[in-house]
């Protein structure tokens, strides 16, 4: 799972509950206070924390969604850019 956080973009192996009354994992994630993509197999997720900061950057200094995310690979990895996957689905 893809981890988007204001201290960058992480990736993590996360193991979602199988108890039989468990909820779904996109369920799981927001219990987790993860915000996921997408409800259906998500594989990227958001933090409450990233997702106020951008909506500051966006009103305050008209940041783009694309200009944000890639500050994100700049704080994740300044010296090796381009180990940092682009997450839009163009590059999948």
């Amino acid at each position: 799972l893809t981890i988007v956080d204001v201290t960058g973009v992480h990736f993590l192996l996360v193991q979602a509950c199988q108890c039989p009354n468990a909820d779904s994992l996109h369920m799981q994630l927001f219990w987790a206070k993860l915000c996921p993509s997408t409800f259906e197999k998500p594989s990227t997720a958001f933090t409450f924390s990233v997702l106020d900061d951008f909506l500051r950057d966006n009103v305050e200094c008209g940041t783009s969604g694309m200009n944000y995310y890639n500050k994100l690979r700049w704080v994740t990895s300044n010296v090796f850019l381009y180990l940092v996957v682009v997450r839009l689905p163009s590059h999948q």
